[in-house]
């Protein structure tokens, strides 16, 4: 049996644990390779990453690039250069010498080698120039040099670069168990060693969510939660929202909700209460940040929470365990937890001016990077599940769906792997790449390697579908089949399932095989299969095998096409 991993607080802490991580079993864990990179000695990190991406799902092997010489890694394309993450930190200490020097620090090549990495397929990940014990002179010129060097490197780094700053991390721990300079003179660590640990557990939380994101909606409590009393006891105008006294509290919980919806994140409502009551404060009190029209779904009812909460997360085509509810009462949070095993519910604190803090503290709604598709996310479900008053076959006529299919590679590689990781219900393999695994098969232009980009009437729905098959000789093998719940029932599948079969036509392939892995959720896949024309040829402790000797996908209203 595995032992339970926690978020290390300390280097010793760290070491410990790794330990243990080591006798654990790693079958269900993703292999990743990371990188650690920059101008100073980050071991102090290793055992911390390694622990924490453990905690995440990911049975990680962390190597460090040679020390100041990281750039000539990538640039001769040595073996750690071939990683799925690197993590590059521009130390202070290691910029400045030990704060004796400030340099200009080769922004434009720093740019270069992180876009070579990119093209890899290897995520990157930049942290910022930390602060420094020379700063408690707040006129210090170290001040404006580092202020202006993370300016140029936020400006002058390609966007696909998650940057970050770890200056939260020193003003939680203090500056007095952030610097160590005895540290920096013995082994070139730029910190503390405890302090790293702080900076490899974050930094562990954000490559994890780069793969996998925690949270995909919100489903949210009104009454004492988004405003400070009960509406259907003092009505809109006794509430608290005033965002100079009590009711500020709720209204910075609004704008945490609307910057989540922002992010592709949608939100519903789920309160006990006459819906024409609960519906009353966004109309007639100004101060409301949030809108009715904020919500994907709005359900003011008596009857249990959690059965609404089931609801909206049929509504979004979305597992319970990808849904987060927020409410201030422990009797519903808890009745929640045990009617909907899965359900992520954080504890609120009593006092509402302390929640969205512990909130951002839980890393739950971490997100490092957003993409196109994620920004219009929210818009297409409230587009999308407006009732429409026709038969169902003339309303998806009606959507005049065009599919634009393009090959994995460049910009569309990032969103493929994001879909690989994130897509739990119409996933045929279940198979999570990393980066250099995903490379392996797209690179091979013999491979079917593609992504799919649905627009219609509604609007530009993004990439929402990945296949991918291996080639060898007359048969091929499906490697894997995502698409995105927000598309389903629309024949996305038909329409990705005709393009696979005039592929496999033109390539003289005889048989197609595919490996359905049964998974908690994805047993919808199954079916498609066989209305595809696949047969069930045998199977495994954990997987139905499937064969065709001919694809013919059902009919579908979609125009497929190059964009």
């Amino acid at each position: 049996m595995s032992k339970a991993l926690s978020s290390p607080q300390t280097y010793s802490e760290a070491t410990r644990l790794d330990r243990v991580r080591r006798t654990n079993d790693t079958t269900n864990l993703t292999p990743l390779r990371v990188v650690l990179a920059g101008n100073a000695n980050f071991d102090f990190l290793s055992p911390a990453l390694r622990v924490q991406l453990a905690i995440e799902g990911f049975d990680a092997s962390v190597l460090t690039a040679s020390f100041n010489n990281w750039i000539s890694d990538v640039l001769e394309q040595r073996e750690v250069s071939t990683a799925d993450v690197w993590v590059i930190w521009i130390s202070s200490m290691g910029a400045t010498r030990g704060m004796t020097h400030r340099p200009e620090v080769d922004v434009g090549t720093i740019a270069a080698v992180a876009q070579k990495l990119l093209q890899r397929a290897t995520k990157v990940i930049l942290i910022h120039p930390d602060p420094m014990s020379v700063e408690d002179d707040p006129f210090s010129a170290f001040t404006t040099w580092r202020q202006e060097l993370s300016r140029r490197l936020f400006d002058e780094l390609p966007a696909s670069v998650v940057q970050f700053s770890v200056e939260h991390i020193v003003r939680r721990i203090g500056m007095d168990s952030w610097s160590a300079p005895r540290y920096w003179e013995q082994a070139k660590a730029p910190c503390h060693p405890d302090a790293a640990t702080k900076v490899a557990v974050e930094t562990a939380v954000i490559v994890s969510r780069l793969f996998r994101p925690v949270v995909r909606a919100v489903a949210v409590d009104l009454d004492d939660t988004l405003w400070g009393g009960v509406v259907g006891e003092v009505g809109p105008e006794g509430l608290s929202l005033d965002p100079d006294g009590p009711g500020r509290a709720y209204l910075e919980l609004q704008r945490l909700l609307i910057d989540l919806s922002s992010r592709g994140i949608p939100i519903g409502v789920v309160s006990k209460n006459d819906d024409e009551q609960a519906r009353r404060p966004f109309t007639e009190r100004p101060e409301m940040l949030l809108s009715v029209d904020s919500f994907v779904r709005f359900e003011a009812s008596w009857q249990p929470k959690f059965e609404a909460i089931a609801r909206f997360a049929d509504q979004l085509n979305i597992g319970i365990d990808a849904v987060c509810f927020l409410d201030d009462s422990p009797k519903e949070r808890d009745e929640a937890r045990r009617m909907l095993p899965g359900l992520i519910v954080p504890e609120l604190a009593e006092s509402p001016a302390k929640r969205v803090d512990e909130l951002l503290q839980s890393r739950l709604f971490t997100s490092p990077s957003v993409s196109d598709e994620d920004r219009t996310r929210v818009q297409f479900f409230k587009a999308s599940t407006k009732p429409v008053a026709m038969d169902l076959d003339d309303y998806l006529r009606s959507l005049q769906m065009e599919l634009d299919v393009v090959r994995i590679g460049g910009s569309n590689v990032e969103r493929a792997l994001a879909l690989l990781h994130k897509t739990n219900q119409f996933n045929l393999t279940l198979w999570r790449p990393t980066p250099s695994a995903l490379d392996s098969v797209v690179s091979d232009d013999a491979h079917y390697a593609y992504t799919f980009r649905l627009r219609d009437t509604v609007g530009d729905a993004g990439i929402v579908g990945v296949l991918l098959a291996t080639a060898g000789g007359e048969s091929a093998e499906l490697k894997a089949w995502v698409l995105s719940c927000r598309v389903f029932s629309r024949g996305v599948e038909w329409a990705m399932a005709q393009h696979l079969a005039e592929w496999v036509a033109a390539q003289g392939i005889r048989e197609v095989r595919g490996a359905h892995t049964h998974g908690p959720r994805n047993a919808l896949v199954g079916d498609v299969m066989k209305q595809i024309g696949f047969v069930a040829s045998g199977s495994t402790e954990t997987a139905t095998l499937f064969s065709a000797q001919h694809i013919a996908p059902p009919s579908h209203c979609i125009t497929i096409g190059e964009p």
